[in-house]
């Protein structure tokens, strides 16, 4: 009977894997039909003497890069944070978090109106698609899929599987940016209401309960490594 359960298990995994991986492929097929819709568009109106779709395009993906960077700095910052700093307090680790904020709110909304055109042009055809609304949804699926997969996703993986090296590359250029966000203050009124809500509501932590033999700990950087098991942490 085990063994029959277990057979069900194994094939019901395998169906699920192989149903996740099919659909995975399909939006990665589709958001390489946008990409290239996207690019010819920005490079057609470029060689019709219109140059700002492509001047926004290069910006647009210059911010998406410094994103991707901030986001991976964010894991391997935390991580790694007792041995950079072994004098300081988890509250300047939470201050410096909360100032890394800013470029995640700030890119995202700058990158997906920079994204966005006027109108499509297709390959080949003299058609552009200019509806509004289809214009929103193809907007909103490319800057979606790009930044979910390879300016969080993707970055934050290959920070956690090795931090040292991933801070040896981008410590130097971006640490001087974040702490002179925090310096002045940009994160101030959201530190101040999370102190008003907490103190409003009692939102204070709660008294450890008796639980279940713990596993061990798990840390933000084992959980992302774990992505690509074979070749994380866990291995």
């Amino acid at each position: 009977m085990a063994t029959e359960q277990d057979g069900a298990t194994a094939s019901g995994a395998t169906a699920s894997g192989a149903a996740r991986a099919t659909f995975g492929a399909v939006l990665l097929v589709i958001w390489g039909v946008i990409t290239i819709l996207w690019v010819y568009d920005a490079i057609y109106k470029l060689g019709h003497g219109e140059a700002s779709p492509a001047i926004w395009a290069v910006v647009a993906l210059l911010l998406m890069f410094l994103l991707a960077c901030m986001e991976g700095l964010e894991v391997a910052v935390i991580d790694r944070w007792s041995h950079l700093y072994p004098d300081r307090a988890m509250s300047d680790l939470a201050g410096w978090l909360a100032a890394r904020q800013l470029f995640v709110a700030l890119i995202v909304t700058a990158a997906t109106m920079l994204a966005e055109r006027d109108s499509i042009a297709i390959p080949f055809t003299s058609t552009e698609i200019t509806s509004p609304a289809t214009l929103k949804i193809f907007n909103l699926v490319w800057t979606g899929l790009t930044v979910l997969w390879f300016m969080q996703i993707f970055p934050k993986h290959m920070a956690a599987t090795n931090a040292d090296r991933y801070l040896s590359l981008t410590r130097g250029p971006l640490f001087p940016i974040v702490e002179f966000v925090r310096v002045i203050g940009i994160s101030w009124p959201a530190e101040q209401t999370a102190k008003l809500v907490q103190n409003r509501l009692g939102w204070h932590p709660a008294p450890v309960l008796e639980a279940a033999p713990s596993r061990g700990a798990v840390s933000l950087a084992d959980g992302w490594a774990a992505l690509t098991p074979e070749d994380g942490r866990d291995h």
